[in-house]
């Protein structure tokens, strides 16, 4: 599949020595804007407006690198500007949209030092938000020692953010700013501004340095960026993330944008017609040993085939072992046999390794290779657990030389994503969320529903989640708050390339929802936000082709929401809606039919803790 691509580039250079006035950039909309401004001593600070409220005060700019002549925190004059309009559209075989609108007005500003050296910061504005970036050229190389970029939200502001972990797994936590300590936060965050603008701070384009976090700074209201790391160094070039805002008056703005993606470079493949987005069985969760035997793996495939999905995940280095790396697969003899058998069921297969083996270009040829011989077509890297240069820049390597080979990618023990599936569309899904996964564990929390009802809105926001959904199976030694038609409805709440099905064969193949589940996609042409709430309550509507799926889940009380349905085509339509079940909520569903149009409203009552789902087509 090609990128449609088109592109509008209107430029206007503005040239000056001293002034500084209409430094802003302003969407497409006229309703945001980015303007930058220096003070008298010529240091850089910005702030940002959206639907006439001020969504960052004026905060600072700047950032520490280690040869002093380039020295851009004061001292700074403004020296050019150079205008343009992004009009763009490109295709990805994943994501909540298949058709990108990339939409933007940009800017470039020139600024100079006291030695004569030029800083650029470009600042984009699109309806849904703004970013900006750093970009400074250095023939010596650029050693980086700290960014100064501070985000001073305005007061009366609600949180949701994750105190960080390595591997993002961790609960989004309401709060006002004023009650968090100092301590390293994560991106994504999302906020609440004055109880009427919505802002979700996030990063884009990430590949060549450290991805970052962000720290209270001072008493107030103020973020600033940190490090993983003390320094780091690039060659020549050195562009820094994107710092990411988007920003609307409603949820809606927030779930459906798309602008992490636009804000990194296009897609280096341009056949596309290898990259298989799909739901996948994943024998690990039921059976930490499953990958051993031959036999398991056959039922999982034939659980698959059964159910009209796409994928296993075979995690090969763990044959001999549940965790963690052996070699005994590089011995095992029933590989082939096993590969060929899902072939024959139209079943792909992707597998699974760790860092330490794929860290180096001939630990990557040698597992690639293998894969290919064995007819796998994709693999889940793990343990990366950092987000420091190194750990970047691997990701990096590992998704171009995967591509190269037509190979498939997921990333676990993982940070959250940075919209690289537009540049390797080959990137079908990383972790950075505690999910399913926790149910496994003798953990003292696993997902709830005020956590599942929260990711909507924050993780799975800038890109696919691995949440390994979907689990009716409860297991004793962590028992789930979730209702059986809950953890159906997270099967269209969760957005993944790899839409991985956690549960044992028994859990789906005797499920009421069983014709349901057969019906289940995994890549999106179109999403719309219906109605929720961070930790509350969330209902998406998600089209694929013709058909569209619906779903809603719920934490805490029982709620009423009411679904206009102006969305979807002429017709009358027999529909089917699954939903709890009285007295079995935990363990089973109800269903129930219903004749709808479009001009019909769709009115669902959503038990505590549950959910709802319905596929109209």
């Amino acid at each position: 599949m090609k990128n449609p691509v088109s592109i509008t580039l209107i430029s206007l250079i503005i040239l000056s020595t001293s002034c500084t006035k209409n430094l802003t950039v302003t969407s497409p909309d006229k309703q945001t804007a980015i303007t930058l401004e220096l003070n008298e001593n010529g240091t850089l600070f910005y702030s940002i407006r959206s639907h006439g409220k001020d969504a960052i005060m004026q905060s600072l700019m700047g950032f520490e690198l280690a040869d002093s002549l380039y020295d851009f925190n004061s001292g700074l004059s403004f020296k050019t500007a150079e205008r343009s309009v992004i009009d763009e559209t490109y295709s990805l075989p994943t994501g909540k949209t298949s058709v990108y609108v990339n939409k933007a007005n940009e800017a470039v500003f020139d600024f100079i030092n006291r030695n004569g050296k030029i800083l650029q910061v470009i600042c984009r504005a699109y309806d849904d938000g703004v970013a900006f970036r750093y970009r400074v050229d250095s023939p010596a190389g650029i050693t980086v020692r700290k960014e100064l970029t501070t985000f001073g939200i305005p007061e009366n502001t609600i949180s949701w953010m994750m105190d960080y972990v390595p591997h993002y797994e961790n609960i989004y936590q309401e709060r006002s700013l004023d009650t968090i300590g100092f301590k390293p936060l994560s991106f994504p965050a999302l906020m609440h501004i004055d109880n009427s603008l919505w802002l979700l701070l996030t990063e884009a384009s990430v590949y060549n340095q450290p991805a970052c976090h962000l720290r209270k700074s001072g008493t107030g209201n103020e973020l600033e960026i940190e490090l993983p790391e003390e320094s780091y160094s690039v060659e020549s070039l050195w562009e820094s993330p994107w710092r990411t805002f988007i920003l609307g008056t409603d949820l809606g703005t927030i779930t459906e944008s798309v602008m992490v993606e636009n804000l990194n470079p296009p897609s280096v493949i341009s056949d596309m017609s290898w990259i298989k987005p799909g739901v996948a069985v994943f024998p690990w969760w039921g059976n930490w040993m499953a990958n051993s035997y031959i036999d398991t793996l056959k039922m999982y495939v034939d659980l698959a085939a059964e159910m009209n999905w796409e994928w296993i995940e075979f995690d090969v280095s763990l044959v001999g072992s549940p965790f963690r790396t052996s070699k005994l697969w590089e011995t095992t003899d029933w590989l082939p046999e096993f590969t060929s058998y899902a072939r024959s069921k139209n079943i792909s297969v992707y597998g699974w390794d760790e860092i330490n083996i794929l860290k180096t270009p001939e630990g990557r040829d040698h597992i690639y290779g293998r894969y290919l011989d064995l007819g796998i077509e994709g693999i889940k890297i793990d343990y990366i657990d950092s987000d420091k240069q190194y750990a970047m820049q691997f990701r990096n390597s590992a998704m171009k030389d995967a591509a190269l080979r037509k190979l498939m990618v997921s990333f676990h023990g993982e940070t959250m994503p940075r919209g690289q599936r537009r540049t390797y569309p080959n990137v079908m899904t990383l972790e950075a969320v505690m999910g399913a996964e926790y149910y496994t564990f003798k953990a003292n929390h696993s997902p709830s529903p005020v956590h599942n009802c929260t990711l909507p809105f924050t993780r799975n926001v800038v890109g696919p989640m691995d949440y390994t959904p979907v689990t009716f199976t409860i297991r004793p030694e962590v028992p789930r708050t979730t209702t059986y038609a809950h953890e159906l409805a997270l099967s269209v709440i969760v957005e993944s390339g790899w839409l991985v099905m956690a549960d044992r064969p028994e859990a789906y193949l005797k499920s009421p929802a069983k014709n349901f589940l057969k019906k289940l996609e995994s890549a999106w042409d179109e999403t719309r936000f219906i109605d929720g709430y961070p930790g509350d309550y969330i209902c998406l509507a998600r089209r694929k082709g013709d058909k569209w799926f619906i779903a809603g889940i719920n934490s805490g009380e029982k709620r009423e929401i009411d679904i206009n349905l102006g969305f979807i085509k002429d017709g009358k339509y027999e529909i089917e809606i699954f939903e709890d079940k009285p007295g079995e909520e935990m363990t089973n569903i109800a269903i129930r039919k219903e004749t709808i149009t479009k001009d019909s409203t769709l009115h669902m009552t959503i038990s505590a803790n549950g959910g709802f789902c319905t596929l109209i087509e």
